[in-house]
């Protein structure tokens, strides 16, 4: 099984770094895959969701289009892909 893990980093108003937008993109059955949202920032340790609606689709582009429309900050920098194997 593959996973595509996408990560960009957050920044304030005043351009101070606050942590880092993580996207997990796991398959679900034959076709469908699920994208989660976690926040990993710099005053806390944890890796918590950053929302709680989870994103369904059958195409992984779509998904990569979606987290990049979902995050709050208003400069688009390169979000940076990678695709692991989990077997």
């Amino acid at each position: 099984m593959n996973i595509w893990i996408g990560k960009i980093k957050g920044h304030n108003a005043d351009g101070e770094y606050i942590g880092t937008y993580r996207a997990v993109i796991s398959k679900e059955g034959h076709f469908l895959f699920k994208m989660t949202l976690h926040f990993d920032g710099t005053n806390n340790s944890s890796n918590k969701p950053y929302k709680k609606v989870e994103f369904i689709s059958s195409n992984v582009d779509v998904l990569k289009r979606k987290f990049r429309m979902s995050l709050p900050t208003k400069e688009k920098e390169k979000i940076l892909w990678i695709k692991k194997s989990l077997n």
